[in-house]
C-alpha cells in the first residue's frame, strides 16, 4: 500500500469514527424555541411522535437543557433552536415541572438514519474501495472511483456530527458533497478516455476551484451569523449544479455514443443522486417545504457502493449484465420474501411499530436475505460434490450417467448403457427402445405424451428413427433429466457412427491393400512435422547457441599472439557438455537401452540419473514386465519419464516412491510423494498441468484406468493400470 492510499484510508476512518462518536454520545431532539419572551417557549419539533410519547407540546416552556439554563446554550442564542440534549426540563401551562430523559432507543429514526444506516453505508464503503483498490492498483480510474466512494461515505456518515453543531462534522459535509461531485467527473473525464470518447465538457481541473468557496462561506458564516442560511444554500445550490452538469454529462454522452457502459454508469448514479437532489435540496433552495428530511433522503446514497461494486475499472466491464441479472433475480426473491415477514412482524406488532421502524425491518430483511442467496451460491459451488451426491440429485445423476456412457465401444452397448440408466434412475422396467422407418409428429429431443404413453425421439438419421417408449407418467426433473440425457445419447450415436464408418474404410483399405489414405497421410504429416518443428527449436535455443558462442570464443583465441591453455581447456569443457546435452536429448527421443537392454534396464538408468538431479529421496521398486505389444515398453518408459520430470520440477517432495508391478495382462504404475500437492480441478485448468495431462491422454489412448489424488500439503498419488489387447494380435 503506498503511503498516500494508507493516508487517505487511515484518514478516512478517523475521521469516521470521530464523527459517529459525536453522534452516538448525544441524542438529536431538533426542538424550534421562540425566545422572544422571558422563558423560551417550544414551538415546533423535528420528532413530533417523540413529543407526544414524553407529553412534550407546542407552548410547553423550556426550563433546563442537561442541566443549563437555554441561553446559555450557544445553537439557542444562534438559531433558537435545541439540537440535542440527554435531558430537557420543561414547564407545562398549568405548572406542572416535567423531566424527560432523552435516549437514542427512544427516538428509532434518529437512531437509524443517523448512527446505524451511516455506520452500514460507511462500512460498506470501506469495503468496496479496499476491494476494487486491491483488484486494480496504480489505477487513476480506481483511484478516482475510490476517492469518490470514500467521500460520498464520509459526507454521509458526518450528517449525525453536523447537525448537533459540530464544527468538523460541518466542515467534512462543506467540502464532501461539492469534492464528491467534482471527483465523479473527473472519473468521467478519465474513463471517456479510457473509452476513446471525446470529452466535450468543461475541463475537470477548473472544477476543484469551486472548493475554495466552501471555506470562505464558512468564514463569512463565523463573522455574521446573519448569513448562516445564505451560505447554506450556496453550498447547496453548488452541489444541485454539479449534480444536473454530471446527469448533463452522462445522458448526453449515452445519447451520442448508444454504449451500454455509459448506461450503465448513468443508471449507477442517477438512482442515488436524484432522489436526494429533488426530495430535499431543490425544495430546500427555493425555500419551500423539503419532501424528506435530509438524513432520509440520503439515505438513497446507500444505493452507491451496491451500483459501483460492479464496475471494474481496469481493462473492462467485467461480466456486468450476468452480475447485475443476478442481481435482479435474487432482489426479487428477496423483496416479495421480505415484504411477507415484514407484513407478517406489522401485524403481530401494529401498536408498536413506527413507519420508520417498520421500513428499517424491510430495508434491513431484504438485505440479509440478498446476501443469504450470494453466499448460499458460494457454498453450493464450494460443497457441490458432498450436496449433489446423493440419488435423489438429478444434475449429479447425470453426469455420472454420461460419464458412464463416454465408455462404451458401439451403439449397442450405448442402448444397453442407456436402458441400465433409465431403469436404475427412473425405477421402472416399462419401457422399450425401437427403430422405425415411418414420420413422427414430434421433434428430435422433445418429450410427447400420448395415451399415458411418454415417447421421446432420441435419433433421426432421415431413414431411420430410434424412439423410447415408456408407459407411465414421469415427474418434472425427471423429464428435463431424460430430455437432456436423451441429446448426449443421440450426440454418442452421431459420434459412434463416424468412428465406425471410419473403422470400416480403414479395414476396406487393409482388406484392398490400398495405402491411399489421404486425410489420414495428411494428419500424420502435420503430426510429424510438428514434433520437428519442436525439437528443431529446442536444438536452436540450447545447443545451437552455445555452439555459436564457442565459435566466437575461438575467433578471440586465434586472433592472440600467445594461447592460453586454460582458455583451450574451457572451451574443451564446455564442448562437452554441449556433447552432453545433445546425448541427452538423443536418449529422451529414443532411449537406446530400451531396444537394446530392454525396459527394466532403461529405466534403472532413467532412475539412477534422476537420484543424482533430484532433490528428494527417490523408491523405486521395478518389476520385470513383457507385452506383445512393444510399443507398451516406451509408453511404461514415457510414463515413468513424465512422473520423475514432475517430481523434479512441481513436487517439492523429500520423498517419492515409484512402483512398476506385474498383473495378470498388464501392469500397474503406482507413484506417490510427500511434497505440497494441489487441487486437481485447479490443476487441469492450470498451464502448469501440460505433463499430467499428457500422461493421462497417454493412459487412456491405451484403454488404460488412472486415479489422481492430492490435496494441498498432502503430496500427489497417482495409480495407473493399462490391460494389453490381446485380441487384436490374434
Amino acid at each position: 500500500m503506498s503511503k498516500w492510499t494508507y493516508s487517505i484510508f487511515i484518514t478516512y476512518l478517523l475521521l469516521g469514527i470521530y464523527v459517529l462518536v459525536v453522534a452516538i454520545q448525544i441524542p438529536y431532539i431538533g426542538i424550534s424555541l421562540d425566545i422572544n419572551r422571558e422563558q423560551p417557549v417550544m414551538t415546533e419539533f423535528y420528532y413530533p411522535h417523540w413529543a407526544q410519547q414524553n407529553n412534550i407540546e407546542k407552548g410547553d416552556l423550556l426550563l433546563t437543557i442537561d442541566g443549563k439554563p437555554p441561553e446559555d446554550v450557544r445553537s439557542i442564542q444562534l438559531n433558537s433552536f435545541v439540537r440535542s440534549a440527554k435531558e430537557l426540563t420543561f414547564m407545562k401551562a398549568n405548572g406542572d415541572v416535567h423531566s424527560v430523559s432523552v435516549k437514542h432507543k427512544d427516538i428509532p429514526e434518529e437512531f437509524y438514519l443517523q448512527i446505524i444506516f451511516p455506520l452500514f453505508y460507511f462500512v460498506l464503503s470501506f469495503s468496496v474501495a479496499i476491494y476494487l483498490w486491491r483488484r486494480n492498483k496504480d489505477n487513476l480510474l480506481t483511484s478516482l472511483l475510490l476517492l469518490f466512494l470514500l467521500t460520498c461515505s464520509l459526507t454521509y456518515i458526518s450528517t449525525g456530527a453536523s447537525i448537533r453543531g459540530n464544527l468538523i462534522g460541518g466542515f467534512v459535509i462543506s467540502i464532501g458533497i461539492v469534492l464528491c461531485m467534482v471527483l465523479f467527473i473527473h472519473f468521467l473525464q478519465f474513463y471517456f478516455r479510457y473509452l476513446h470518447i471525446e470529452w466535450q465538457y468543461l475541463n475537470t481541473k477548473w472544477l476543484y476551484l469551486t472548493l475554495l468557496f466552501i471555506p470562505c462561506c464558512d468564514i463569512i458564516k463565523k463573522i455574521n451569523s446573519d448569513f448562516w442560511t445564505i451560505t447554506s444554500l450556496i453550498k447547496l445550490g453548488m452541489f444541485a449544479a454539479l449534480v444536473l452538469f454530471a446527469i448533463f454529462i452522462l445522458l448526453s454522452s449515452y445519447l451520442r455514443t448508444k454504449l451500454a457502459k455509459i448506461r450503465l454508469i448513468t443508471i449507477a448514479f442517477i438512482t442515488p443522486f436524484l432522489p436526494f437532489l429533488l426530495l430535499f435540496v431543490m425544495p430546500e433552495i427555493f425555500g419551500l417545504n423539503t419532501i424528506l428530511h435530509a438524513e432520509v433522503a440520503a439515505s438513497f446514497l446507500l444505493f452507491i457502493p451496491f451500483s459501483f461494486i460492479f464496475i471494474q475499472v481496469n481493462e473492462r466491464l467485467f461480466d456486468i449484465e450476468y452480475q447485475l441479472s443476478r442481481l435482479r433475480y435474487y432482489s426479487t426473491l428477496a423483496f416479495f420474501c421480505a415484504l411477507i415477514l415484514t407484513t407478517g412482524i406489522t401485524l403481530l406488532f401494529i401498536d408498536k411499530l413506527s413507519i420508520v421502524e417498520i421500513t428499517s425491518i424491510f430495508i434491513l430483511v431484504f438485505l440479509v436475505i440478498i446476501a443469504s442467496f450470494y453466499i448460499k451460491e458460494q457454498l453450493d459451488f464450494k460443497y457441490r460434490k458432498i450436496i449433489f451426491s446423493s440419488t435423489g440429485n438429478y444434475v449429479h445423476n447425470l453426469y455420472a450417467a454420461v460419464n458412464r456412457m463416454g465408455k462404451v465401444k458401439n451403439q449397442q452397448e450405448l442402448l444397453d448403457q442407456f436402458k441400465y440408466e433409465i431403469t436404475e434412475k427412473l425405477g421402472t422396467t416399462a419401457f422399450t427402445i425401437i427403430s422405425i422407418t415411418e414420420d413422427v409428429a414430434f421433434t428430435h429431443g422433445e418429450v410427447s405424451i400420448e395415451n399415458e404413453m411418454t415417447h421421446l425421439l432420441l435419433h433421426d438419421t432421415g431413414e431411420e428413427k430410434t424412439i423410447l417408449k415408456i408407459s407411465h407418467a414421469l415427474q418434472k426433473e425427471e423429464f428435463l433429466w431424460l430430455e437432456l440425457l436423451a441429446l448426449y445419447v443421440s450426440m454418442f450415436i452421431d459420434n459412434l457412427k463416424l468412428i465406425e464408418d471410419l473403422i470400416c474404410e480403414i479395414r476396406h483399405m487393409q482388406d484392398n491393400n490400398d495405402t491411399q489414405l489421404p486425410w489420414l497421410d495428411k494428419l500424420l504429416w502435420n503430426i510429424i512435422e510438428n514434433e520437428k518443428s519442436i525439437l528443431a527449436q529446442e536444438l536452436h535455443d540450447t545447443i545451437l547457441q552455445e555452439q555459436l558462442h564457442l565459435a566466437r570464443e575461438l575467433d578471440v583465441i586465434s586472433s592472440l599472439p600467445i594461447i592460453k591453455k586454460e582458455k583451450v581447456l574451457d572451451i574443451r569443457e564446455q564442448l562437452l557438455n554441449a556433447s552432453k546435452d545433445l546425448r541427452e536429448y538423443c536418449e529422451n527421443l529414443s532411449p537406446p537401452l530400451l531396444d537394446t537392454f530392454g525396459l527394466q534396464i532403461a529405466l534403472k538408468k532413467l532412475i539412477q540419473k534422476v537420484k543424482i538431479r533430484a532433490d528428494f529421496l527417490l523408491k523405486a521398486q521395478i518389476e520385470r514386465v513383457h507385452f506383445q505389444d512393444a510399443t507398451l515398453h516406451l509408453v511404461v518408459y514415457r510414463l515413468v519419464q513424465e512422473l520423475l520430470n514432475n517430481a523434479i520440477k512441481h513436487a517439492d517432495a523429500t520423498e517419492v516412491l515409484l512402483k512398476l508391478q506385474v498383473i495378470d495382462g498388464g501392469f500397474i504404475l503406482q507413484y506417490d510423494d510427500n511434497g505440497i500437492g494441489c487441487d486437481i480441478e485447479d490443476l487441469m485448468q492450470s498451464s502448469t498441468s501440460m505433463g499430467i495431462n499428457g500422461i493421462r491422454e497417454r493412459v487412456r489412448a491405451f484403454n488404460g484406468d488412472i486415479t489422481i489424488t492430492s490435496s494441498h500439503n498432502e503430496g500427489m498419488h497417482i495409480f495407473i493400470q493399462i490391460l494389453e489387447d490381446v485380441e487384436s494380435y490374434d
